[in-house]
């Protein structure tokens, strides 16, 4: 298995979300959830879950016939390699001039900022 990678497509992140959601599933379980929602064939998930294991952010244990498939990274670590990611693309590596654009769009809450501002109070 090679290293895995937090930074997720779209399509894994649809999957992603299913198994953070309740895992384990098996490929067939996927299928129907994914083919309900996004019109997914049974090919388009078969392959994802290929490519997502080969990138080792899922796994799966055999159970008789079926491959049970969980998560190996956690919501968590995906947003903050996202997050990291988008910092670096976009506001070449400032946390400031992100903070800054997010504050001048409005995308934070009153708690929000207040929670912002006792976090930078407390050095974490």
């Amino acid at each position: 298995m090679k290293e895995k990678t937090a930074i997720l497509q779209q399509s894994d992140r649809y999957i992603m979300e299913k198994l953070w959601e309740k895992s384990p599933m098996t490929t067939i379980q996927l299928y129907h959830e994914l083919k309900d929602e996004l019109g997914w064939s049974k090919s388009t998930v078969f392959t994802l879950l290929s490519r997502m294991t080969e990138k080792g952010i899922i796994y799966y244990k055999e159970d008789g016939k079926a491959k049970q498939y969980y998560p190996a990274i956690g919501k968590d670590e995906a947003a903050a390699a996202e997050t990291a990611s988008l910092l670096k693309r976009v506001f070449k590596g400032s946390a400031g001039m992100m903070m800054n654009t997010m504050l001048k769009e409005n995308m934070f809450s009153k708690d929000e900022i207040d929670e912002l501002y006792d976090m930078l109070k407390k050095g974490k």
